[in-house]
């Protein structure tokens, strides 16, 4: 099952800050979000609000897990950030333990997630930033599965209406 997708604009940082306390506030443990979009559009970005949003202290610093791959912090649940961006699509995850705390007891959240998503399964939201003129960006959301768009239900109220755009 693959929702209907939504396009937010977002003008400023403090736009996508506010994008991540939002995701905060609607993701429970077991969810899962995918992170898109070409380098510098703000996915590692939005991890740091959401992860702010869940908890993680301003002093722990929440970073691109680009060489070590997956990161670990704890919040109001553990979550689970990766990076996938140097990883083979035919890299088998579950050896990562990427996929265990997802449908389970960890939040995770994946950048460069697209190229893995016949393992990650038809499950999740999934996000692609794209960039647009100076901090101006756009974010393209997609609930897949029954998590998906149960994460999506939880989001869409926390969405400001300005934001909205058709996709």
């Amino acid at each position: 099952m693959t929702g209907d997708p939504l396009r937010l604009g977002l003008r400023s940082r403090s736009d996508t800050r506010r994008l991540g306390k939002a995701l905060a506030k609607a993701l429970v443990p077991g969810d899962l979000v995918v992170l898109e979009g070409s380098l510098g559009a703000g996915k590692t970005f939005l991890v740091q609000a959401v992860a702010l949003g869940l908890g993680v202290p301003a002093s722990q610093p929440v970073t691109s897990p680009t060489f070590e791959i997956i990161h670990e912090f704890e919040g109001r649940a553990r979550i689970v950030h990766a990076d996938l961006y140097r990883l083979s699509p035919d890299e088998p995850l579950d050896e990562l333990g990427l996929l265990e705390g997802i449908g389970a007891s960890a939040i995770t959240l994946v950048e460069w997630g697209d190229r893995f998503a016949s393992q990650l399964g038809e499950r999740g939201l999934w996000l692609w930033l794209e960039l647009g003129e100076g901090e101006t960006r756009s974010c393209r959301l997609e609930p897949r599965g029954a998590a998906g768009r149960a994460l999506y239900d939880r989001l869409f109220p926390l969405l400001p209406k300005s934001s909205r755009r058709s996709p």
